[in-house]
């Protein structure tokens, strides 16, 4: 089974909470969640990768456990609730034995989660358009260099 690549993230409690903090502080901090929701636990040595002295508020958000671990607590109960959730589901869904119940289940399947990918995807396509109009745009004022050159040695 695939690790869940999401996590909630309340961003009015993360406002809240990192008010007194400067920029690059934040983006420590959010840097240091990504990373333990990923690895569950942080070590020291994770922590030392990132924080300095003046780090203080961001270290205070991670302590140590009794494990001996550092981890932010809320982000272990987000990924905790987020995992129960998903499970949930997928047991709700497994239950589900005959062929009916599960084209129901399929047809009545509603994406309440944004496709990361999708503004991607026409970014690139759009961006792919220009580069070829820019390119057929050069070749072409090229090619009308090159005539009126042509032209010119004729006369």
């Amino acid at each position: 089974m695939a690790k869940d690549p999401a996590v909630l993230l309340y961003t009015q409690d993360f406002l809240v909470g990192t008010i007194t903090m400067t920029n690059e502080q934040r983006g420590k901090y959010i840097t240091l969640l990504c990373l333990q929701h990923q690895k569950q636990k942080l070590t020291l040595k994770d922590l030392q990768m990132y924080l300095t002295d003046e780090d203080i508020e961001v270290a205070e958000k991670f302590p140590i456990q009794a494990d001996g671990f550092y981890y932010n607590q809320r982000m272990y109960d987000e990924s905790i609730k987020r995992k129960n959730y998903t499970e949930s589901r997928r047991s709700n869904r497994t239950k589900k034995t005959n062929d009916i119940d599960v084209k129901k289940i399929s047809q009545s399947y509603v994406n309440r989660m944004e496709n990361e990918n999708e503004d991607v995807n026409v970014n690139e396509t759009v961006n792919d358009n220009l580069i070829d109009n820019v390119n057929s745009s050069r070749h072409d004022y090229w090619l009308a260099v090159q005539l009126e050159k042509e032209i010119k040695n004729m006369k």
